[in-house]
């Protein structure tokens, strides 16, 4: 089966926004939480939050981190739970609602990551984050002409945010339109050129053009595109050898014989 790849979600870039109350408002204890979450000791900096909510103390900033951490320790329930309580105490944030989708989107929990994007999106209707984890819940539930409108007012937010068109290039993919898909793909690799998911993915575009001109007797230029293919794919191979999709992906494309 042939296998696009998506880039893995990258919200907790939000987390400093999150934290912006000054020191004496919320306790040395949540900045000591937040600087072993930094260092990656999760389970220390839930011990610190948990012990300052058991002494009557609130905030958005303490559940924000709270999910945080939980997410980090692939934790979707207490994650996702935590984010809610900062979100009832802070409602209608804008970067509350993003880390909100991001973890929806990171455990592909699609239908509420649309039900909370279609929510979002009027609040917040230039928030290119936003609109981007919308395309990818409606990509992934199929729903590829939609998506592609949403990804395309995301892009226009943030044109040079190669995630926005990598997914461009997996809804382009998904419709057959592997002429848009590339010139989407090759974008994204201008932008990052050491990212095995744009190579993965511009392979099979690639391949699937190899078979699109085969069908049309075309020889020369579908040996072409099977030519980038097989570079393509090597390329995402040496960047990640260890990928079981480029794996599967790279067996089958650099089997494939010339016409």
């Amino acid at each position: 089966m042939k296998k696009i790849i998506l880039l893995a979600i990258v919200w907790c870039s939000l987390v400093p926004s999150l934290f912006a109350q000054e020191k004496e408002q919320i306790g040395s204890s949540y900045f000591q939480a937040v600087d072993e979450y930094k260092v990656g000791n999760y389970t220390k900096s839930i011990e610190l939050i948990k012990s300052l909510l058991g002494d009557g103390k609130s905030s958005y900033e303490f559940y924000a981190l709270l999910a945080f951490n939980y997410d980090k320790l692939n934790d979707f329930d207490n994650s996702y739970k935590n984010m809610l309580e900062a979100r009832k105490l802070k409602v209608n944030d804008e970067d509350l609602l993003e880390s909100s989708l991001g973890i929806l989107a990171k455990y592909k929990k699609w239908k509420p990551s649309i039900e909370l994007a279609e929510k979002a999106i009027p609040l917040f209707p230039t928030n290119p984050e936003i609109r981007y984890y919308y395309a990818l819940a409606l990509s992934e539930r199929g729903a590829s002409k939609t998506a592609l409108s949403q990804i395309e007012k995301a892009k226009a937010g943030s044109p040079n945010d190669f995630r926005m068109l990598l997914l461009e290039g997996k809804i382009y993919y998904n419709l057959k339109n592997y002429d848009k898909a590339d010139v989407s793909l090759r974008w994204a690799s201008s932008i990052k050129d050491k990212s095995y998911e744009v190579w993965n993915n511009l392979a099979l575009v690639q391949e699937s053009m190899f078979y699109q001109h085969k069908k049309l007797g075309k020889k020369s230029s579908a040996n072409s595109y099977l030519s980038e293919a097989k570079v393509f794919i090597q390329k995402a191979s040496s960047l990640d050898d260890s990928n079981s999709t480029v794996k599967e992906n790279s067996k089958r494309i650099l089997s494939i014989s010339e016409l």
